[in-house]
């Protein structure tokens, strides 16, 4: 090798050196050198000298200057480099790690370039680096990775896939799922990219920062499925959050913005648009992690970090707990349930926070609330995040476990300030706990006795406020729940409130017994309380009452007013109402030893004064009180034992010679005494009872009592029994055996019953049973027996007497012991027998008569204990038990007493606090006590806000109830307003940076929990705080710091719409020029972070006002920003780009104010930024939606300017944005490709015409533009949407390139029987199932079809027929019978049946209604389904265009019967729907639409209908019935409503009433709006060209008005024709017309077009209104009006024929029912020359005599003429005026005696019928009856055939002269008369089927004939003899003969023959007239 050789293939190190040197000229020099000659080298395969590392090491260092030069160039040596041999070296000598540490530096150098090549060669070099060192990268699962490209796997650095292995490593295959879609290669790499950066500590905290706002900015660009897929960016940015240097934010915010943009996604995929068929195969997808999955690695996440941060607050606390919420929201968007480990993770925290703040304790409130604030704040959040986590979980988990669901919820039900200051969330709560219980409907036993006690602490707190407290009756008969706090308060005002009330009370007692009721249980519970203190207190406002009532007694006063004293006391009321248990009470609490000596003084006072009203009372009186003291005179009496007043008192009342009680009353009362302790007292009762005794026995049938010991010698001990018996004796012992002596028992029974049963016997028997009752078994089936108590009372009784036969001792022992044995064994029969007087007197009797029997004695003495103290008595088998202790009273047998305490019904409210204390509050004192405290409080005070301590401490209360410092600190802290308004000031006043850095992220936490719910005045306060600190752009880095973080509070506040902060921003930046957004937006070096947030600042602003609000910074913002936009591309800061484009996205949506060459300018210059960025990635597809949506809704603002101001887009331009657009349409991202086929869709339209030159540019396509479009539309793998919008294009191209082309495009890509395969996979809803898979249609994919077809068959209607044999039509129809999907997402099935699929059945009627009413009008499903589209479509909000199509549809179905007929038959049962479907379209703002005209079209037709209906079939007359309330209806109209309704025609009698009014009347009511709208009275004129709605509203009207009576009353209630007339009059008075001649010989006869057109729709109303009979003008001032008016036309009817009919018409119609009409046609009014009825007249006259007819029917207005006249001869006056016009001489002229005589005229048979018709009803009277044209009716009447309709009306002529009198000789005499007479009389008629002969059908000419000679013959014996002489007279009698013998032979011969009963009876008649003597 030579010397020279040597030279040129090496690289000496100074060479490589100049690559780092400082001059740039000799870097790039030396780079073309060593490039040129290594490239060379490597190519021609040629051996280089040089040093492969230090090469390596310049090439690195080359990017240490900047900016750097050629960086591709660069990268691509290095990577040449390292594929080279020369590699081998370097991988020798540099370590990987150190390698990839320079090309991590290298690629953050190089990130701001955003090169896609700089990118690739990067992931080039990081591949070889894992290939050339042999690294492999770790995958988390064989599933999670195993259908993924090797390629996209391996992009990026080992160190980025080794920072998330531990994450992965945690996640099994069950935490993946199939991927959404799949990523590029290329957006693989450039997420790799985004996340490109370590995750310690080392890196630079400000460049982690800066890439992760660039990783925000850039996340748009990919859908969020994208994130969950390798590179895994998600698991990057959870990784990111363990950092701890501050950018902790940062990551927070990516991932709230992912969240953000996940959710968006997910609601995106579930719409139907949004399905495409996948055309992967079955299991070949990748994987993606679950969203579940990282929504729990979140979740965990969020509170690991927010666990130390929970105590104070940081700049990462609301991040984190906002994340928190989005987390849990985005669960509810994927319908899924909450990890369970996530909810318990939120309860941990909310107890811990909880406990923290009530363990806060102090005496300062203020710091209390400082220190509370943010835990307190925290603690609120997380709680609304528990209560949300469990309602998600309730929903979405089938399987919960609601008990522990429950459990974990039972922390917020317990925080009362929770739910008092956040009542929205209480609400939420209540509703969660009862959806969470086992039964909804009804609250569980712990939230009733919750209620019931919070009711209570509620009226009893309400009774401290004057203006809450209830009245004294109503506080009685509220008591129990009152008393259920009583005790808990220890309130003595409450207490005597309660006592207060019952005395207040007192007049009400004798008339309520309720109310008396519950005022003696109050003072029972008053009685009873717990309380000492309290107890006391009630008894020391006792007296007052009751002193005062006993003085008005003793002083004869009034105790209260309107109360009589005695009748108080008679109803048992002294002072208060009194009862036995008050009295017992009052006893009782005399003997408490603990009770003051007051109260237990005043105790025995009570009833001694009550005692002591025996002094002023008389003895029925006294003995009524009585009765109250009876119960408790045991316990009186025991009390006087120890008491010597009541003993007085007691004893006194007893004595037999001046006690008022009555005697049996005394006798028990001593009874009481013979068991007292003092032998005195025994003594004395012993006596007084001896007394009684014998007084009682005034009879003498009783043994006597004291035979054996004297009076004076009674012992005092009959009673005492010392020792008592033993209770345990009397009784057996308990045996377990039944009783087996039913038979014996049964037997002694039956023999006691025997009357004269021997005394032995009897003896015996008693003793028998004596004995077998000892076994208490024996006493139950003894109390069964129906006679035992009976035989055993009377075996009592009957040996007391004289007459016994027994020993008196040989039956009382055994009596007596029975007796007390079943006493003791039966309850209710001792209290029966308590109060029966005789058994006393038989007892007593025994024991004086037989003192000395011991036994008898003792059995005695209990039998009287058990009967006096029944009430205290409970006896068993093995013991008697007292409730009560009776000593010192001295009983005769041994017993118990009940000790167990007794709580008073007072004491319910203590045990239900103290049971919720142990359920509802889980035991928790503490907490139960600071709940009751809180409630009090909030009680009290009504509103947190206005808790203070003093409110709640000054309350008579038990300080336990009273609120502490810590509780109101609490309260305080949890009132968000009031903290939140405390912050905003102190934010305001604050001095330094860092505070009010603190205090913003304070406000950032409560923006968390109230998001929009901020109170006015504090979000007025944040806007003026935010605006004091934004205004101005920052001027330092501590200001710059400030200003982000009020940019991020700025932010939130528009997030969640704040009212005060929108409008005062959006004002700002209107009115300040020098605003800070604006100043930084323009400012080229402004931060990435700033602008971001501003831009998002912006972006919520414009997204949240409305878009009607028009503010002039729009427009100036979006020039300023597209020109920034663009700089800032040039100079690569693309970041900043997507910022504008953000801005300008939602800007382009206002109204911008630019005229339409700055807009078609604006369009161009987003479509060049579109064109600039060269990618059809996902990387950049944000870029591509800002600038296609710009440029849509620029299109949009394009359209709206008037056509003068648009101007004509060129064509090159379109060609080249139509390519453009077109290459956009293979975008991978779906919202691009629709974007841009809206784009083009917007193109195609403004270039209209031009279109046809530009689409020849476009046939590069296969197919061209149109093929692109048809076969988009039918790719089953395109989004729906996409699909969609390609097929609106195609049906805009349609027209341009033709029907043939369509057609052929349409027949080559199969596209009906595509459409026809797609209506069998339709998709009705817009919402997608999860499990969806395979080809689907949605509804907007069928309308696209549809719309084809409509376009196809517009542009060729030769079409349709191949159309309707296509079975895609039939298709249709099952469409159209599909039930509808839910209202709420109805709307795209909706418009694809009423939008396309009706207005495809429209355009098939004109040439195809064959085909629709073969198929359609024949299917009754169709036709209902029909009925229910159209109620559905209704529901809609604008739903004017679907009813149109609604409405052809309609009228479609109205031409064929059948259909009309099923429609008006569902319609009546469905007046509802018929009058929505038509009201609606009726309204005034819909006038000269398409919308109305169709709607009155249908209602006119719908008229057109009911006029040939059947009265019973009437659809109107259903209407009619179907009423309406005036409530329902609009104001405005119900005023119109109301008034007097029809009277009652036809049968119908319309409901009366005021406050309804029907359909018809509505209906009517509406078009007479219309016709106001239409003929407004001041301002219409004739001159002006009648429209389509003219012309439809006086048809419809006039419809309406001639079929319903209802809508006539209706038009004369609002004065209709009133304003007709008006109309008219003012044009006939209109000076500028006048005469109707003279105005057509100046202006032309072309220029009256206009009158006459008005004339005639104004006419034909009225003639329809007034064809009905319904319409009767009978006010003579209106007919004579109408007259006029109709005369004053006449002039104009020479000028139209049509308008000539039918103002005869309407004057045929007006006096065809109106007398008064007639009158006044017949009259010639003032100021006129001739009557209405002359000008008919002169019609008829005219009409029947001109020659020329140029109509085919020329005798139009001739008969409505004729009929005019006929209805004149009512009156006098029209026959009058009549028969001055000679108007018959004109048959002279018609109906000649000779036709072949030359003044003969012919007319048509129409005409001679119409005029012998008008003879025929003006021959009915006398001016018209006189015989004329005799001979000419005779000779029409011969030459006319038998019935025909002229020979019978001459006939009916001829009879009608006959009538009178004046006319019988003329016609008798005349022969030709009386020959045709005969004639007709001879004719045969047919008289059965047999016969074969000419006959006649009808008796009709008999009848008429031979009334004719009845009438001229019948009277007068001259006229008899004449028939008589004639051979009439014989026909006349065959033809009775004849019908006589038939009718004998076959009754029913003739019934089918007209005539022949009536001919009959007048034959029989005029026979009878002819016997007859005159």
């Amino acid at each position: 090798m030579s010397a020279k050789e040597s030279l040129v293939l090496q690289l000496a190190d100074p060479q490589l050196a100049k690559l780092t040197s400082d001059s740039e000229e000799i870097r790039l020099r030396a780079l073309e050198q060593v490039e040129t000659r290594f490239i060379r080298c490597l190519q021609l395969d040629e051996r280089i000298q040089f040093k492969p590392v230090l090469l390596l090491k310049q090439l690195i260092r080359w990017f240490g200057y900047t900016p750097p030069l050629a960086p591709d160039r660069v990268l691509a040596m290095i990577l040449e480099l390292l594929r080279s041999e020369y590699g081998e070296a370097v991988i020798r000598k540099i370590p990987y790690v150190r390698l990839k540490t320079e090309l991590e530096k290298v690629r953050r150098v190089l990130r701001s370039l955003e090169s896609k090549r700089i990118n690739e060669l990067l992931d080039e070099l990081q591949l070889l680096l894992l290939q050339k060192y042999k690294m492999v990268l770790a995958t988390p699962s064989a599933s999670s990775f195993s259908s993924i490209d090797v390629t996209s796997q391996s992009q990026g650095s080992e160190f980025v896939t080794s920072t998330i292995d531990h994450l992965l490593v945690n996640l099994t295959p069950e935490d993946y799922e199939t991927a959404w879609t799949r990523p590029g290669v290329d957006d693989v790499a450039s997420m790799t990219n985004m996340i490109d950066m370590p995750r310690d500590g080392a890196t630079n905290v400000l460049e982690v920062q800066v890439q992760l706002t660039h990783l925000i900015i850039r996340m748009s660009d990919y859908p969020a499925e994208y994130f969950l897929q390798p590179p895994y960016v998600f698991l990057h940015l959870v990784q990111l959050q363990k950092r701890t240097d501050g950018s902790l934010l940062y990551v927070n915010r990516a991932l709230i913005a992912f969240l953000k943009q996940l959710q968006r996604r997910i609601q995106v995929r579930s719409n139907t648009l949004s399905y495409s068929a996948s055309i992967d195969p079955p299991g070949t997808r990748p994987k993606q992690l679950k969203v579940e999955c990282i929504l729990g690695v979140l979740l965990a996440n969020c509170t690991k970090l927010i666990h130390p941060l929970l105590f104070r607050a940081t700049n990462d606390n609301w991040h984190i707990l906002e994340l928190s919420v989005e987390t849990i929201r985005t669960y509810d968007v994927i319908h899924c349930r909450v990890s369970p480990l996530g909810t318990v993770r939120f309860s941990h925290v909310v107890s811990k926070l909880l406990t923290y703040c009530n363990s806060l304790e102090g005496s300062d409130l203020a710091k209390l609330v400082d220190s509370m604030i943010i835990p307190r704040l925290q603690s609120l959040i997380f709680n609304g995040l528990l209560q949300d986590t469990v309602a998600l979980n309730l929903t979405y988990d089938k399987h919960l476990d609601r008990a522990n669901a429950q459990r974990l919820i039972k922390p917020l039900i317990l925080d009362s300030s929770y739910l008092s200051c956040v009542p929205d969330r209480m609400k939420s709560l209540t509703n969660l706990i009862c959806a969470l219980s086992s039964m909804p409907s009804e609250p569980s036993r712990d939230e009733e006795r919750l209620i019931k006690l919070k009711r209570a602490y509620s009226l009893a707190l309400n009774q401290f406020q004057p203006k809450t407290r209830m009245a004294a009756e109503q506080l009685v008969r509220m008591h129990r729940e009152v008393c259920l706090v009583v005790e808990q308060l220890g309130s003595e005002t409450l207490v005597k409130q309660l006592f207060d009330a019952v005395v207040e009370c007192t007049p009400l007692y004798v008339g309520d017994p309720k109310l008396r009721e519950n005022a003696e249980s109050l003072i029972l519970m008053l009685m009873n309380l717990e309380d000492q203190k309290l107890r006391g207190f009630v008894y020391r406002l006792m007296p007052r009452p009751v002193v005062s009532h006993f003085h008005a007694f003793m002083n004869k006063t009034v105790y209260r007013t309107g109360c009589s004293n005695l009748d108080l006391v008679r109803h048992h009321i002294l002072g208060l109402p009194l009862n036995t248990k008050i009295l017992e009470g009052l006893i009782l609490q005399s003997l408490d030893a603990d009770a003051p000596e007051q109260v237990r003084q005043w105790c025995i006072d009570y009833p001694s004064m009550l005692l002591k009203l025996n002094c002023v009372l008389s003895a029925k009186d006294f003995n009524k009180v009585f009765e109250l003291v009876i119960p408790v005179l045991a316990q009186l009496i025991r009390r006087s034992v120890t008491h010597k007043q009541l003993h007085g008192v007691v004893w006194q009342l007893f004595e037999p010679d001046t006690s008022p009680l009555e005697p049996q009353l005394m006798l028990r009362g001593y009874v009481y005494y013979m068991f007292h302790p003092f032998s005195q007292m025994r003594s004395d009762a012993t006596t007084r009872i001896a007394y009684v005794l014998q007084c009682q026995d005034y009879t003498n049938k009783y043994r006597p009592t004291m035979n054996q010991v004297p009076i004076e010698m009674l012992p005092n001990d009959f009673c005492l029994i010392q020792p008592p018996v033993d209770y345990i004796t009397i009784f057996d012992e308990y045996i377990k055996e039944p009783f087996q002596g039913q038979r014996s028992l049964d037997a002694l029974l039956r023999l006691l019953e025997t009357k004269d049963l021997r005394p032995s016997i009897r003896k015996s028997t008693m003793t028998q049973l004596n004995v077998m009752l000892q076994n208490w078994k024996a006493c139950d089936d003894f109390s069964t027996k129906d006679d035992g108590y009976r035989l055993i009372l009377e075996s009592l009784h009957n040996a007391l007497k004289k007459e016994s036969a027994n020993e008196p001792v040989d039956i009382l022992l055994p009596t007596v012991s029975i007796l007390m044995k079943l006493l003791l064994h039966n309850a209710g029969f001792r209290e029966e027998i308590s109060n029966t007087f005789e058994v006393y007197v038989c007892l007593l009797r025994a024991l004086f008569m037989l003192p000395h029997e011991k036994q008898l004695r003792q059995d005695v003495s209990i039998c009287l204990f058990l009967m006096l103290f029944h009430n205290y008595v409970n006896s068993t088998l093995d013991e008697l038990v007292l409730d009560i202790e009776l000593s010192p009273m001295i009983l005769p047998v041994t017993y118990d007493v009940d000790n167990t305490p007794r709580e008073p019904a007072i004491m319910e409210g203590m045990q239900l606090q103290e049971d919720l204390e142990e359920t509802h509050f889980g035991g928790d004192k503490a907490r139960a006590a600071q709940h009751w405290r809180l409630y009090t409080a909030h009680r009290v005070c009504q509103t947190p806000s206005s808790m203070t301590l003093e409110s709640v401490g000054d309350l008579d209360i038990r300080d336990s109830l009273k609120i502490k410092v810590a509780d109101l600190a609490l309260v305080q802290a949890s009132h968000l307003e009031l903290q939140l308004g405390r912050q905003i000031t102190a934010a305001s006043n604050c001095c330094n940076h860092q505070d009010l850095h603190q205090i913003v992220t304070l406000i950032q936490l409560f923006l968390v929990l109230l998001r929009s719910s901020i109170p006015q005045k504090v979000g007025e306060g944040m806007w003026k705080l935010i605006h004091k600190f934004v205004r101005l752009a920052p001027g330092n880095d501590a200001d710059r710091e400030l200003y982000k973080s009020l940019l991020e509070l700025c932010l939130n506040c528009l997030r969640f719409s704040q009212p005060q902060v929108m409008s005062g921003l959006s004002k700002a930046l209107d009115t300040d020029h020098h605003h800070s957004f604006h100043l930084l937006l323009h400012d080229r070096l402004v931060p990435l972070e700033i602008l971001h947030l501003i831009t998002q600042c912006l972006m919520q602003l414009l997204s949240a006002e409305r878009s009607s609000i028009s503010m002039n910074w729009h427009g100036k913002l979006f020039m300023q920003l597209s020109v920034l936009a663009k700089t800032h591309f040039e100079l690569r800061q693309l970041q900043h780009v997507r910022c504008m484009l953000r801005i300008l996205r939602h800007l382009s949506e206002r109204e911008l104010k630019l005229n339409d060459v700055q807009l078609i300018h604006y369009c161009q210059h987003f479509i060049q930024l579109s064109s600039d960025l060269r990618t059809s990635t996902q990387t950049g597809a944000q870029w591509q939606r800002d600038c296609l949506h710009i440029i849509c809704q620029l299109h949009m603002h394009q359209t709206r300017l008037p056509a003068k101001d648009k101007t004509t887009i060129d064509t090159g331009v379109a060609k080249k944005v139509l390519r453009y657009l077109l290459g956009l349409c293979g975008h991978s991202d779906g919202e691009v490709r629709a974007l841009a086929w809206v784009s083009m869709a917007n193109w195609i339209t403004s270039c209209g015409s031009n279109m046809a030159s530009v689409l020849p540019s476009l046939d590069f396509l296969p197919g061209g533009l149109p093929a692109c479009c048809l076969t988009t539309l039918l790719d089953v793998h395109e989004q729906m949407l996409v699909r969609e919008l390609a097929g609106r294009v195609f049906i805009l191209l349609m027209p341009t390139i033709g029907a043939e082309a369509s057609i052929e495009l349409m027949r080559n890509h199969d596209f009906l029987k595509d459409a026809n395969n797609a209506l069998k996979v339709m998709h009705v809803t817009p919402w997608l199932s999860k499990d969806l898979a395979g080809e689907q249609h949605s509804c907007e994919i069928i309308s696209c079809y549809v719309a084809i077809c409509n376009q196809m068959v517009s542009i060729k209607p030769e079409w349709c027929a191949t159309l309707c044999e296509h079975s895609f039509m039939n298709g249709l129809s099952d469409v159209m019978k599909t039930p509808p999907p839910a209202v709420s997402f109805s709307i795209p099935f909706l418009q694809l049946c009423a939008g396309q699929i009706c207005q495809l059945y429209a355009l098939c009627y004109s040439d195809n209604f064959e085909f629709l009413q073969r198929t359609i009008c024949r299917d009754s499903v169709l036709l209902q389904s029909f009925l229910s589209l159209t109620n559905d479509v209704l529901d809609l909000d604008c739903p004017e265009r679907l009813l149109v199509q609604l409405f052809k549809l309609f009228l479609i179905f109205c031409k064929d019967s059948n259909s009309n007929a099923v429609l008006i038959e569902q319609l009546k049962s469905q007046p509802a729907l018929f009058l929505d479907f038509f009201l609606y379209g009726l309204h005034s703002s819909y006038m000269n639409t398409s919308f109305q005209r169709y709607t009155l079209s249908s209602l006119s037709m719908v008229f057109i209908k009911a006029q040939c209906a059947p009265e019973k079939e009437s659809l109107l007359r259903e209407l009619e019935q179907y009423t309406l309330q005036l409530d329902d209806i609009l104001p405005s109209e119900g005023e119109k409503l109301l008034g007097q309704q029809p009277k009652e025609s036809d049968g119908q009698s319309p409901k009366a009433g005021t406050k309804t009014t029907n359909a018809a009347v509505l209906l009517y009511h509406r078009l007479d709006r219309l016709f106001d709208h239409h003929y407004p009275p001041k301002t219409f004129h004739f001159l002006k060209t009648p429209g389509a709605g003219h012309v439809q509203i006086c048809e419809t009207l006039g419809g309406l008005l001639k079929i319903s009576p209802w809508a006539v009353h209706a038009a004369g209630q609002l004065k209709l024709l009133d304003r007709v007339i008006s109309l008219l009059e003012t044009f006939l008075n209109d000076v500028n017309i006048g005469n109707a001649c003279v105005y057509v010989k100046r202006v032309g006869a072309h220029k009256s077009r206009d009158i006459l057109s008005n004339l005639l729709l104004l006419i034909n109303m009225l003639g329809q209104w007034h064809s009905s009979h319904h319409a009767v003008i009978t006010q003579p001032t209106m007919a004579a009006t109408v007259v006029r008016i109709l005369i004053r036309i006449w002039p104009w009817l020479s000028h139209s024929q049509h308008l000539k009919k039918i103002t005869v018409q309407l004057t045929m119609f007006l006096t065809e029912h109106s007398f008064e009409m007639c009158k006044q046609t017949s009259l010639v009014p003032s100021g006129q020359s001739h009557s209405l009825l002359q000008l008919m007249v002169r019609v008829a006259d005219f009409e029947t005599t001109r020659k020329e007819t140029p109509n085919k029917e020329p005798n139009h207005s001739m008969v409505p003429a004729l009929r005019a006249m006929v209805n004149c001869c009512s009156c006098a006056e029209g026959r009058l005026s009549l028969s001055k016009m000679h108007v018959l001489d004109m048959f002279d002229t018609i109906l000649p005696a000779n036709p072949s005589s030359s003044h003969a005229t012919k007319v048509k048979p129409l005409v001679l019928n119409a005029w012998l018709g008008f003879w025929e009803v003006f021959s009915r009277y006398d001016v018209g009856s006189k015989v004329c044209h005799l001979h000419a009716l005779i000779e029409t009447i011969r030459r006319t055939p038998p019935l025909n309709k002229k020979r019978i009306l001459c006939l009916r002529i001829l009879r009608n002269m006959c009538f009178f009198n004046s006319n019988r000789s003329q016609l008798v005499e005349h022969s030709g008369f009386i020959n045709m007479l005969y004639d007709i009389v001879d004719q045969p008629v047919k008289k059965g089927p047999e016969s074969t002969e000419k006959v006649l059908d009808s008796f009709e000419e008999h009848r008429l004939v031979v009334l004719m000679l009845w009438k001229l013959f019948g009277f007068g014996a001259k006229y008899k003899a004449m028939l008589r002489g004639t051979k009439l007279y014989k026909v006349l009698t065959g033809l009775r003969v004849e019908l006589t013998v038939i009718y004998s032979d076959n009754p029913h011969k003739f019934t089918d023959v007209p005539y022949a009963k009536e001919v009959d009876e007048l034959l029989d008649g005029l026979a009878d007239s002819m016997r007859q003597k005159t």
